[in-house]
């Protein structure tokens, strides 16, 4: 049997806590890894010992390695992965994890230190019931959609344009955050806009709460990536991007989290990397293209970026959704195939309550 937890951040933060001292000794340890079938991937999904992540978004393994580690492991690849797995058989574990861009498998030999310890972790958890769509009659759901058999009760929000609602001294604040001068000389006010030029940067606060950055490109950046004369990585872009990100949106978004959904090199010397708010487990599709953040680096620094602040506040109310084996049932009737079935928010960026909802997302 299989124990799972998803769309209750209290229960995922306590289940990551518990295993992420060994998913960070599997990453730190991990060998040069080998392409694998997909029948080998489901076979240590289903049949071994093993702990499971599936993160919102695809991070680098460079970025896990080194957050979870403390240290990047070169023998592993720059790739985003969002899939991993620790499975433990014949007393040796094993880091799996599924490349998100080409859909293919990948397994990595571990330190003999950790037999035995996943075993012991996964032991202390009891089933609950929780599959995965392959192991079950919807055949046309993504096969990795994790169905719970417990029912879900998504919190009800209400949401906010922080922005509409600061004072003088909040906007000095949020000018500060982004490291340009409040009392600047050089700021203005045009239409439904506060725009700040300090050459070659360009700030403009929107009323809707957007934010939007650009320059030129510098000797002196203002954020800068990586270290000077070096090409930027993704751990280095991810770390430039997440610092801000958290300082700006994280600070103001009140009951939501910001999770990176992907870091992605556009070409040589030029990155881009997302962004979106988390709610109580669940993701926000924020206005058209569904991102609270973007960033463009491009030859060791940010040039162009663009925020969305929202602000979310529990209403202490609950949603009523579809259980999600019936959700799942109902969706592969309608042969969405290949659909991941998917709790979200839609917020279309008006202050309105938000309620959860089931959604279809086609992955590749």
């Amino acid at each position: 049997g299989r124990y799972g937890v998803q769309y209750d951040q209290t229960a995922v933060d306590a289940l990551f806590d518990a295993t992420a001292s060994l998913l960070g000794d599997a990453l730190g340890s991990a060998q040069a890894p080998a392409q694998i079938t997909e029948t080998a991937w489901r076979e240590a999904l289903s049949n071994a010992w093993g702990i499971y992540f599936d993160f919102r978004g695809a991070v680098p393994l460079t970025v896990l390695s080194a957050s979870l580690s403390g240290a990047v492991n070169q023998a592993l690849p720059e790739v985003g992965v969002r899939r991993l797995l620790l499975a433990e058989a014949e007393g040796a574990v094993r880091l799996y994890y599924s490349n998100e861009s080409t859909g293919l498998y990948y397994a990595c030999d571990t330190a003999e230190a950790l037999s035995g310890h996943v075993q012991t972790a996964a032991a202390a958890y009891s089933p609950n019931g929780t599959v995965f769509a392959y192991e079950t009659s919807y055949t046309g759901l993504a096969p990795y959609v994790m169905v719970a058999a417990t029912q879900v009760s998504p919190k009800v929000y209400h949401a906010v344009n922080p922005v509409a609602q600061m004072s003088e001294s909040d906007r000095e604040e949020l000018m500060e955050s982004l490291g340009f001068h409040p009392q600047s000389n050089n700021s203005y006010r045009s239409g439904d806009r506060l725009i700040v030029n300090e050459w070659p940067d360009r700030l403009s606060i929107l009323d809707d709460g957007h934010v939007r950055y650009e320059t030129s490109a510098s000797d002196e950046p203002k954020y800068p990536v990586g270290a000077a004369g070096e090409p930027a990585d993704a751990k280095a872009v991810t770390e430039a991007t997440w610092a801000l990100a958290e300082r700006t949106l994280g600070a103001r978004c009140g009951a939501a989290r910001i999770y990176l959904i992907g870091v992605e090199q556009m070409s040589e010397g030029e990155w881009q990397a997302d962004y979106g708010y988390c709610l109580n487990g669940a993701g926000v599709e924020l206005g058209s293209d569904g991102y609270a953040a973007r960033f463009i680096i491009q030859n060791g620094q940010i040039t162009e970026f663009e925020l969305f602040f929202r602000s979310y506040t529990d209403t202490g109310e609950q949603s009523i959704v579809l259980p999600e084996a019936q959700a799942a049932a109902a969706m592969s009737a309608q042969k969405a195939e290949g659909s991941e079935l998917l709790l979200a928010y839609e917020d279309a960026g008006t202050a309105e309550l938000l309620k959860a909802e089931w959604i279809a997302i086609q992955t590749p």
